[in-house]
């Protein structure tokens, strides 16, 4: 597939609702107050970083591009396009972009590693601005050059040099995504230096295929404090955005065992290590099973972005259902219903800190640890909806494999003018109202998610009949759109799954939400607020529960529903909920936090009552794995 240009997707519905929580929020911001981004080295006048790396106001640029042009918004437009112009104006003339090194003549290689950030930024611009497309463009082949030789030299400095050569050396992947835009849309020629640029940046980097992604080394379990080390931890940290590493490198290899590589890394990642919200543990080292462990916030946005990239080269159904349980699960579980507010990481229990973690990991606030989760979030979201929509068939045909509402407004092969209108409040509910204008004939390929594959999944064109759904082996429902309006109506059948889990204990979905059992709890704001204290502040509720999955009932208030809160993701905002009879057991505090689920069944210890599921993000103290009652 092809993914369609930046802002030819509009978030609508209750998705334009959270776009401009965002633009409202912290993210919209950070250009005004936030000291690593408006002081930024990058910015003109600016001498603060967080660290060596100078990645703040890259990562800024990332992501606020497409969200700026997907709402249109003014404001942030001019944000993203003042960071352009001084970027650009200010390159150097051998292809340089960005500052040097705070030192003059310093001694240190040039870094690139930030460089591929704002690569992915410019991307995005020049595709959502024609105006600006040739200037990016004309920047981007002159920086390219600059970047072949210091890799044919071998002048781009190792991990021995610091941290921030460790990400150079371990992100290749990124700078191989904006070459490979290069080489699709504006190549200029320069198609061989292009291709030669993504081997030498491939090659001197970290070989995440047989170094790191194998059966017999990957960990398959939480690594003990003995062995842990720098570069395990930049692993960690890092493999996230590998995901997609060798998936990207195939388009240029044509070696299948990238493509095998690819499904590996996931199998293993997942498997040892996943959680049903879509991600997987990672509090900055990788976790295993024990759902007491958490996952940072930026592993949860480079995921979104990673396998909805490794969706749009190889296709596969599962991948596509993971962006999606990410997206409405994991990423707004880590920051606050506002978008005001953000946890370095997230868990589906709260315990005490792990590892490096400072005690503030788990508590929401403006940069509660790592600053690189702060300028990094905003980028979640926007790449999610830029990725609902792809081309297939060299243009002909259009995709939609992110389900959610938006519009897509673009131009297929053929000069075929086509708008897509999706109105629906998926996740919460399975059932989405399409209107299509086209100006000539063309394939419209639905995704149908793997929880969704039955009979009683349907869709009816014009308001005729619905037909049993028919995917093909890409899990793909085709219609052949007429010119002029066409309507669907689709609907997906969503069961409610019981998943077992860690410890005997079990986790609950349907469609793409996970659901946990919200904890009642108090509010408290006090600096260095930790999850011991959470607990403690919350002794008049009982966190320490299991339910009986067979009184599960499911309360569904969508039919009545026309319009969501604003704060989809605030308690009690949504229109889905479960019920389901639950119990006090014994469960036992380590470290002063929660242990990992005691085993089930589990002897009720207090008298059964009635609590609810609620959709996993929208609890802010949440069981997501939960012991069974005997």
């Amino acid at each position: 597939f092809t993914r369609v240009p930046t802002g030819s997707i509009k978030p609508t519905g209750w998705a334009l609702d959270q776009a401009n929580v965002q633009a409202n929020g912290l993210a919209g911001h950070l250009r005004d107050f936030d000291s690593y981004v408006n002081g930024s080295i990058w910015m003109e006048g600016g001498s603060i970083e967080y660290s060596e790396m100078h990645e703040s106001a890259p990562y800024w640029f990332n992501g606020m591009v497409a969200l700026a042009f997907q709402l249109q918004d003014d404001r942030l437009i001019d944000q993203v396009q003042k960071f352009l112009d001084w970027t650009l104006d200010n390159q150097q003339d051998d292809g340089w972009l960005g500052p040097e090194p705070f030192v003059d003549n310093a001694s240190e290689p040039r870094l690139v590693w930030p460089r591929y950030l704002l690569l992915l930024g410019l991307v995005q611009y020049a595709e959502a601005d024609p105006t600006q497309t040739g200037r990016i463009v004309n920047a981007m082949h002159k920086f390219t050059a600059a970047v072949h030789d210091i890799f044919a030299n071998n002048t781009q400095g190792d991990p021995s040099l610091g941290f921030q050569y460790d990400y150079q050396y371990v992100r290749w992947e990124e700078m191989l995504y904006s070459l490979q835009w290069l080489y699709d849309n504006h190549p200029e020629g320069q198609e061989s230096q292009l291709i030669e640029t993504m081997k030498l940046v491939r090659n001197a980097g970290f070989s995440w295929k047989d170094d790191w992604f194998t059966v017999d080394i990957f960990p398959k379990t939480a690594p003990g404090l003995a062995d842990l080390n720098m570069q395990t931890l930049v692993n960690l940290l890092t493999m996230k955005a590998a995901l997609k590493s060798e998936a990207l490198a195939y388009r240029f290899t044509f070696d299948p065992s990238d493509i095998d590589s690819t499904w590996e890394r996931i199998n293993l990642v997942y498997t040892y290590h996943g959680r049903e919200s879509g991600t997987f543990s990672a509090d900055e080292h990788i976790a295993g099973l024990d759902p007491s462990r958490g996952t940072e916030l930026c592993a949860i946005v480079e995921q979104i972005f990673s396998l909805a990239t490794v969706y749009g080269i190889l296709g596969n159904n599962s991948v596509a259902d993971r962006v999606e349980k990410l997206a409405y699960n994991a990423l707004p579980a880590g920051i606050f219903y506002d978008w005001w507010l953000n946890q370095v990481w997230a868990q589906n229990m709260d315990p005490f800190p792990w590892v490096n973690n400072g005690p503030n990991s788990n508590v929401f606030g403006f940069e509660p640890n790592y600053p690189c989760c702060t300028v990094n979030h905003p980028a979640a979201y926007p790449k999610f909806w830029m990725h609902s929509f792809f081309t297939g068939q060299n243009g002909t045909s259009l995709v939609h494999a992110l389900l959610g509402p938006s519009t897509y407004t673009g131009t297929l092969a053929g000069s075929n003018n086509v708008t897509v209108a999706v109105d629906t409040l998926y996740p919460f509910s399975t059932t989405l109202d399409y209107t299509i204008s086209a100006l000539k004939s063309f394939d419209f390929h639905i995704r149908v998610p793997d929880w969704a594959l039955s009979n009683s999944s349907t869709i009816s064109i014009a308001g005729s009949e619905s037909i049993s759904l028919e995917p093909d082996s890409m899990n793909l429902h085709t219609i052949t759109v007429s010119p002029g309006v066409t309507k669907l109506q689709l609907f997906l059948d969503d069961q409610i799954q019981v998943i077992p889990r860690y410890n005997g204990s079990v986790a609950i979905t349907k469609g793409p939400l996970n659901y946990a059992l919200e904890i009642t709890f108090n509010k408290t704001s006090a600096p260095g607020l930790r999850s011991q204290q959470a607990l403690s502040d919350a002794e008049t509720f009982e966190w320490r529960l299991a339910i009986d999955p067979s009184t599960i009932r499911f309360v569904d208030k969508t039919n009545v529903t026309t319009i969501l809160p604003q704060y989809i993701w605030a308690p009690d905002s949504q229109p889905v909920l479960m019920t389901v009879t639950a119990c006090q057991i014994e469960w036992n505090l380590v470290n002063g936090t929660a242990a990992p689920p005691p085993a089930s069944p589990n002897t009720c210890i207090g008298d059964k009552f009635e609590a609810n599921l609620v959709p996993f993000a929208a609890a802010r103290l949440r069981l997501g794995e939960i012991p069974l009652m005997a």
